[in-house]
Formats: structure tokens, sequence, C-alpha cells
């Protein structure tokens, strides 16, 4: 049995005192197989590339996140520093990268689509898998992946329909789950879960945030991700371990881990 939390950030400034590396080992060594280290700016993307150096089953992602765009005063040159970090050999996608319309200091649409558009062309050209950030923007989100057709991926801590998540499938597309889905108020997503196809379904943590149940008010971290598959697997009716089983071949296969 092998769990495999598919998005992290162990960059964040919570795991300051923790001894991150010292965590990271730890967990590695004793409650998960692989980690997957996505990225929010250039800093971050840098970060997951150092700590996947560090340690044999943690893999890179890097990109710009919506909420981040808003850094950069040449918007080409960031492009072309994501494009140059995507080259290293531990990098297995280009993300976090999205839309987030849901706070409104967060840069504008147009702002956020740019670096979308721009980051979905560069995973084409580098043929790579992306990670995407979807908050309040489902249709958007899924307008810009119609218009990269050559372009595969996950929707991260997916909170969108299970039609959208239908058409996603339909394309080539994983859908991953977060602690949410053990929360109380999250009984419509819980109902999108069972509908997923078993070769199409990741697991995350999303730490240091989305704690689930029980561990919901701590800081999170991949040693948790196993309450997220356990709910899911408690929800389609099937084993522990064959979803573990299932959702580590499926993260293996998109990311391209052999």
């Amino acid at each position: 049995m092998k769990l495999f939390d598919t998005h992290t950030h162990y960059d964040d400034d919570k795991f300051n005192e923790t001894g991150r590396f010292e965590l990271i080992e730890n967990l590695l060594a004793n409650e998960v197989d692989y980690i997957l280290g996505a990225a929010v700016n250039g800093e971050t993307s840098r970060f997951t590339i150092e700590t996947a150096a560090k340690f044999s089953n943690y893999y890179a992602a890097v990109g710009i996140h919506p909420q981040n765009c808003g850094e950069y005063s040449d918007r080409d040159a960031a492009i072309c520093e994501i494009e140059a970090l995507a080259k290293s050999p531990k990098v297995k996608a280009i993300g976090e990268i999205g839309f987030d319309f849901y706070w409104e200091d967060n840069p504008s649409p147009e702002v956020q689509a740019f670096y979308f558009e721009k980051q979905m062309a560069l995973a084409e050209k580098l043929s790579l898998p992306v990670i995407i950030h979807d908050r309040e923007a489902h249709g958007a989100t899924m307008d810009m992946i119609l218009r990269h057709p050559n372009v595969i991926g996950v929707l991260h801590s997916y909170s969108g329909s299970a039609e959208m998540a239908k058409e996603l499938i339909k394309r080539g597309w994983y859908i991953s789950f977060s602690g949410v889905i053990t929360y109380k108020n999250a009984t419509r997503l819980a109902e999108v879960v069972p509908t997923i196809p078993a070769d199409r379904i990741l697991v995350e943590t999303d730490c240091p945030y989305l704690s689930p149940v029980p561990m919901r008010g701590k800081m999170n971290h991949s040693g948790y991700v196993k309450y997220t598959a356990a709910k899911a697997a408690e929800l389609r009716g099937v084993g522990y371990e064959d979803f573990v089983n299932q959702t580590t071949e499926n993260a293996k296969r998109l990311f391209g881990i052999d």
C-alpha cells in the first residue's frame, strides 16, 4: 500500500518552526511513499525543485498561482523563468495555475487569464501536465481547458459539479480531492466522489491548509492524507488499501513517475 500526497506547500511559513525538512523526511519514511510540491510563484518553484533534490520520492511542480500573478512587472520574464525552471528533471507538472475569483483584491480576471493562458501553452510546449486551482471560476476554467485540448492535468481540491468532472474526464483529465470531503458541510462534494472513474481520481492534503477530520484545526501535513483517502474509499464503497493503490498508480501515470 503506497500513499501519494499529490498537492503540498511545504514552502509555507507555517512549517518554519516544525523543521520542514525533518518533517518531510519522517513523512516519507513512515506515512507516505510519494509527495508532490506545488508552487505559487518563482520563489516557491525554486523551493520545490531544491526540496525534490533532497528526497528521492519528492517531486516538483512549478508555476504562478492566480493570486500571485500580480507580483510581476514583466509578465514575459515571469513566464520565461517558469519555463527555465520547468526543465529541471524532477519537475513533473506546471502548477498550480488557474483562476481565483473569490477574493475581491485578487489580480483582475484579465491578468489571471494572461498567466493561465501562457502557462497552459507552456505545458503543451514541454509536454507536461498542469495542476489547476479553480475557485469560484468553474465556467472560466472550463473555457480555458477547452481552448487547450492537447493539455491534460488535474483539478486540485476539486469543488465543481459531477457534470463538470464528467466533461473533464472525457478529455483525459484527473480529479483530486482534499480534506474538504471529510467536512460535514461538504455534502454536495461528497456526492461527486463516487462518480469519478477509478483510474482518474487522486487524493491530496493541500497542506498546511484544509486539514481533514479528525485533524481539523491542526496544521495539515502529508501524514493526514490517509484520512481523506479513507473517506473517499468509504464514499465509493471500496476497500481502503485498493483505493490507495489505485490513486497512487493514477498519480504516477499522470505525472510520469516510474
